[in-house]
């Protein structure tokens, strides 16, 4: 009977260590799952053109509204787009993407902030006409030619101002 009772008491001793063992496994994955960061969805080159195609709209009607804080807004707003692009990796259908907009649309949009900065909205007008025509060489190198930008002839967004305040 003594060792009957020794047998069970050393038989739950096993079962509570594995039990322990197992839930201390159990709390490290659940850790690590905690800290993680969740998996992001790949996003389509598509959805990151549109965006950029929006920005360059509105930064195109601040601009020739005259309103340069609004321009400058827009131009930040367009270079995180195109930087995101850059940083993404991005490769579709085998053309690197993310290096055409590191090598092309980078610098061309650093080019306007720079030309902001020092001129001002002073020739405006043809300097975005500079950028557009990045986009379209570098729609033509990445096999793509029939995406053809262009500088907006209407203004889409009308429930925005883009005059300046006075």
């Amino acid at each position: 009977m003594k060792n009957g009772n020794l047998l069970l008491a050393l038989a739950f001793l096993v079962v509570v260590a594995l039990l322990m063992h197992r839930i201390n496994r159990l709390q490290h994955q659940v850790e690590a799952l905690s800290t993680a960061p969740a998996p992001q969805p790949e996003v389509e080159v598509a959805v990151y053109m549109g965006r950029i195609q929006s920005h360059a709209h509105k930064l195109w009607a601040a601009g020739t509204a005259g309103n340069l804080p609004l321009a400058e807004f827009y131009r930040h707003e367009l270079k995180e787009e195109m930087a995101a692009v850059a940083k993404a990796g991005l490769v579709d259908d085998g053309v690197p993407v993310s290096t055409y907009m590191t090598n092309l649309g980078l610098p061309a949009i650093d080019a306007l902030r720079d030309q902001l900065r020092t001129d001002g909205l002073k020739d405006f007008a043809p300097r975005f006409t500079t950028l557009i025509a990045t986009c379209n060489n570098c729609h033509k190198a990445t096999g793509h030619p029939y995406l053809v930008m262009r500088v907006p002839d209407t203004l889409r967004f009308t429930d925005q101002v883009f005059a300046p305040e006075n």
